[in-house]
């Protein structure tokens, strides 16, 4: 990301949080809320590909 389009954002973001400060901080709200749902799937589905991946190593005899 260049320095121009990160302070692009910056500036996006600074501007939408002095102009709706209640609206900015419902949506943070809600995504703080689904932020918890999402990083329990992402946890289950990468313990569960990692736990494949030892099934497989355990059943053709190792790494070699």
């Amino acid at each position: 990301m260049t320095l121009r389009r990160l302070l692009f954002w910056l500036v996006l973001l600074t501007l939408l949080i002095i102009l709706r400060p209640s609206f900015v901080w419902q949506e943070v709200k809600r995504i703080r809320a689904q932020w918890d749902t999402i990083l329990r799937l992402l946890v289950l589905v990468v313990g569960a590909y990692l736990l494949y991946g030892l099934y497989t190593i355990w059943t053709n005899g190792g790494f070699g």
